[in-house]
């Protein structure tokens, strides 16, 4: 029962979260976490109520059409296990940086600013 006292304990669980993810694919990563949450919540919830089945079958629409964001969210852990003292990760970090850079300057607003401003070198 969402109606309880309880529930305000503590303060939001989901809405909190989506304030720190401001951009558009990052929140949907998040949001695709937050969805698969809800329907294990809902898995084992009587679905012959209509209005529980609607809300099961629409968050399921919404999680395939949403990144798979724990496949995400398991290279960012595994991203943030790696021995950043160990010799041997360094200069493989070192051998990877240019690429990493080269994704980097990549960015879908970079290519966006490089085209713009070459258009305007090309018609002076």
């Amino acid at each position: 029962n969402s109606s309880l006292p309880d529930v305000a304990d503590g303060g939001p669980i989901f809405t909190e979260k989506l304030k720190n993810w401001t951009e558009k694919n990052e929140k949907r990563i998040i949001l695709s976490q937050i969805v698969s949450m809800y329907l294990e919540m809902l898995e084992n919830t009587d679905k012959t109520k209509g209005h529980v089945r609607h809300i099961f079958e629409e968050l399921f629409t919404l999680k395939n059409s949403l990144p798979d964001g724990l496949k995400k969210l398991k290279d960012l852990k595994d991203l943030a296990k790696l021995p950043m003292s160990d010799l041997k990760i360094q200069r493989k970090a070192v051998n990877e940086l240019f690429s990493v850079l080269q994704t980097l300057v990549e960015t879908p607003t970079s290519s966006k600013r490089k085209r713009s401003q070459f258009q305007r070198k090309c018609k002076c």
